[in-house]
């Protein structure tokens, strides 16, 4: 069950639909909600200071200059303090137990740290939907969030509608589709699933997409003898089609009995199979369906395989229509938390 929310915080309206959402979310699982707000030299409002302090290269840069930059930096920091006390503000209107805290660093490694530390069971992030090549040369917070996270996470896209006024929550989650198959995580990723059903009266679409390489299918037909085929195809392809018919009929009966299961928990749902990239086809099923969220487990492949092998969890939580809630096994606090990498170019403390 979710009990603890950390919630990544920005000036942009997607950072505030995140707020909103998870908000949402601690509203109805009387969960606790941390706002972070992680600050950067780049990011928009940001005072900027071109150069390095000292030597020869750049003599013209005096005290001056850098109490100057200082000043604005800490204005900088009073201003972000003032939205996060706001946006906790906020949440603690709708009746959430929420905290702030405001950090200087790279925000995706921040995030994944505090969920560590404070044991949190949900990150909520917003996803700007970068392409993945554009990701892996620029960086991105919901990417690094993604797969580096103790705990599971939620990203949400771009919003559609406009966000909610103060001490307003609205409830946006009415079509849940979730990416089944027989694994273990995709089982906990349907429980995951019908918990935040009944939390929102929400209805369930369970989807299974049979992909090249599904393991038990049957073997495709190749020849090379043409004459072979020429005397034997209508056998061959009569039984080829038994076979295949099975194996669909399979994950049909399969997926009803998990209908049968959520129904019996008071949700309502229904099942589909089909053919294709499974990424794919659940984006496109949820566009269709119009989907409010997607729910899928990830597999913890690194960063590198999922973009040279392939990953469902990365494809859909890239270019779903809506937002995704990636599943992913808990870390222990006992467990090694992640590293982040310090580095800056000026001095600037708060």
């Amino acid at each position: 069950m979710i009990r603890k929310i950390v919630v990544g915080l920005d000036n942009s309206d997607l950072g505030l639909d995140a707020l909103q959402r998870a908000t949402i979310f601690a509203q109805n699982c009387n969960a606790q909600l941390k706002v972070v707000h992680v600050l950067m030299d780049n990011e928009p409002g940001a005072p900027r200071f071109n150069g390095y302090v000292g030597g020869p290269i750049y003599p013209n840069i005096n005290t001056t200059m850098v109490e100057s930059y200082q000043t604005d930096w800490n204005r900088f920091v009073e201003r972000s303090q003032a939205l996060l006390d706001q946006q906790v503000a906020y949440a603690r209107q709708a009746d959430v137990n929420a905290s702030g805290e405001l950090l200087y660093g790279s925000p995706g490694v921040k995030l994944c740290e505090i969920a560590h530390t404070w044991d949190a069971d949900l990150i909520v992030v917003g996803s700007r939907g970068l392409s993945g090549i554009s990701e892996l040369l620029i960086g991105s917070v919901s990417n690094h969030v993604v797969h580096h996270a103790p705990c599971s996470v939620l990203v949400i896209h771009s919003p559609k509608q406009p966000t909610a006024k103060e001490g307003q929550t609205e409830n946006k989650t009415k079509r849940i589709l979730v990416a089944l198959d027989r694994s273990e995580i995709a089982i906990k990723s349907m429980h995951t699933a019908v918990a935040i059903a009944k939390l929102h009266q929400a209805e369930i679409r369970l989807v299974h997409v049979i992909d090249d390489d599904e393991p038990g299918m049957p073997q495709k037909l190749i020849f090379s003898d043409s004459q072979y085929i020429l005397q034997h195809s209508e056998l061959l392809f009569s039984e080829y089609q038994q076979e295949w018919n099975r194996f669909v009929n399979s994950w049909w009966q399969w997926l009803q009995l998990c209908v049968d299961e959520i129904e019996g928990e008071g949700v309502d749902a229904i099942c589909d199979v089909m053919q294709g990239r499974t990424g794919q086809r659940i984006c496109e099923v949820a566009q269709d369906w119009t989907a409010d969220l997607i729910v899928v487990g990830c597999r913890g492949f690194s960063r590198l395989q999922e973009l040279l092998m392939g990953s469902v969890s990365y494809y859909v939580s890239h270019r779903a229509p809506c937002s995704v809630f990636v599943n992913r096994p808990k870390l222990a606090v006992s467990d090694k938390a992640p590293k982040a990498k310090t580095s800056r170019q000026v001095v600037a403390s708060f």
